[in-house]
């Protein structure tokens, strides 16, 4: 599979992740139901594809409106990886997208970078 994509739906948001090109994009509202089984399955799709990049070019979008506390945990998760990505020799890019008038989403995308060591971040009002 080289490209998955989730609707956004009331609850959850639109993922697009494009193994092929290595772009990858959470965006909208999360909150599901049931965490684990909305994140499970793509994040396993990830995780599995990143652990086998060597020297590539990595681009991974959060553009959210809103998020759970639960959601802002798998959010920390991915950081981590996307960082331990980057650590191995691959050229990781974090783009946070925000409102520009939304100053907890950019205060969150700031606080999400501080553990960051390796892959690049950057914050982008839109």
């Amino acid at each position: 599979m080289t490209i998955l994509t989730i609707s956004a739906a009331q609850r959850t948001p639109e993922i697009n992740f494009d193994f092929e090109t290595n772009t990858f994009l959470m965006r909208g509202e999360s909150y599901p139901e049931d965490i684990k089984d909305f994140y499970g399955p793509p994040i396993m799709q990830l995780t599995e594809h990143l652990e086998g990049l060597e020297n590539e070019k990595v681009h991974f979008t959060f553009e959210f409106i809103y998020f759970n506390s639960s959601t802002a945990k798998i959010i920390m998760n991915l950081f981590d990886l996307l960082d331990s990505t980057a650590e191995r020799g691959n050229t990781v890019t974090i783009n946070w997208a925000f409102a520009p008038d939304d100053d907890t989403m950019e205060e969150l995308g700031e606080e999400f970078c501080e553990e960051l060591k390796h892959a690049t971040f950057t914050l982008l009002a839109r």
